[in-house]
């Protein structure tokens, strides 16, 4: 027993190491490769994600393999022979295959969502019709997080399209409505102008790849004219650069005088119902004189 003892200990310590080796053979075998596909178009935080979610998959699957080696070598030790097990786990497989094929969808989809680098952890993504930054990714499940800190969970084999808002580069779309009696030249140079400024401040120009501009005159709106304004940012940085124009815009058509139009409506009458209101309106002028008028009656001692 004591033998046995001492060789149960070197598989458990030995399997061990094996495992915290090929993590770090692993890690940097897919950082190597990342960084020789990408590293002329992809950003280095984009390579950082990629490489922490493929070795993520990758280690995880090879920590099964080791684990349930060492459990057969384990059993070896105690004289029990792992030929039928292993016999009777094959046709255990199967059987669950037939009874697990959504298990089985999830981790093939998952698969291709690695391979294809359609999203990594830290990105943030639409799929299944939710939006939120990837919290973490599997071969079988994507964790979600969303704006009001709400974690969803979402099985790989639901995943049909994905929409990633966060890849390489990101952009600034914003539509900016002035009043149609508005100078559109004059306010497309004020949006120019700030646009400009927002791309040389210190704290914005970093996320700021091309300055916010007029695109073009996008639409004539029910109560004023949409400008449509785009710029490239950094991944990441549309939604904070959007926030921070917007407050600028605001500030600088105040000081310009260019109107940002709210909803108003515009009544029209024909002769016929302005001369009903007119008589009304007399109608209401003769009962308040003969309201205010003062009486002889004097007051009951």
């Amino acid at each position: 027993m004591g033998d046995h003892g001492w060789r149960i200990l070197l598989i458990i310590v030995g399997s061990y190491f094996i495992y915290k080796t090929l993590k770090v053979f692993v890690s940097r075998l897919v950082q190597r490769y990342i960084e020789y596909r990408t590293r002329t178009h992809q950003a280095k935080e984009d390579s950082i994600r990629r490489v922490k979610t493929i070795t993520g998959m990758i280690v995880g699957a090879l920590g099964v393999v080791v684990a349930t080696l060492a459990g057969f070598m384990i059993l070896s030790e105690f004289n029990i022979d792992i030929g039928p097990l292993i016999a009777s786990a094959g046709v255990a497989g199967v059987a669950i295959g037939f009874g697990a094929q959504s298990l089985i969808k999830d981790a093939l989809n998952g698969l291709f969502i690695v391979l294809e680098d359609q999203f990594n952890n830290g990105d943030v993504v639409k799929i299944a019709g939710i939006s939120g930054l990837v919290e973490d990714l599997n071969m079988r499940r994507t964790v979600l997080r969303d704006l009001d800190g709400i974690v969803h969970i979402i099985p790989n084999g639901q995943i049909i399209t994905v929409s990633n808002y966060t890849r390489e580069w990101a952009r600034v779309n914003l539509n900016v409505p002035v009043a149609y009696a508005t100078d559109l030249d004059r306010a497309a140079e004020v949006i120019n102008r700030v646009g400009k400024e927002l791309a040389a401040d210190a704290e914005f120009g970093p996320m700021i790849i091309s300055s916010p501009q007029v695109l073009r005159i996008d639409k004539f709106g029910d109560s004023g004219i949409e400008i449509k304004i785009l710029g490239d940012v950094k991944p990441m940085k549309q939604w904070m650069v959007t926030g921070e124009l917007r407050r600028r815009l605001k500030k600088a058509f105040d000081q310009e005088g260019v109107e940002i139009p709210f909803p108003h409506t515009k009544l029209f009458f024909d002769d016929a119902q302005l001369a009903n209101i007119a008589g009304l309106a007399r109608l209401a002028e003769v009962k308040a004189t003969t309201t205010d008028k003062p009486t002889d009656e004097s007051p009951v001692e």
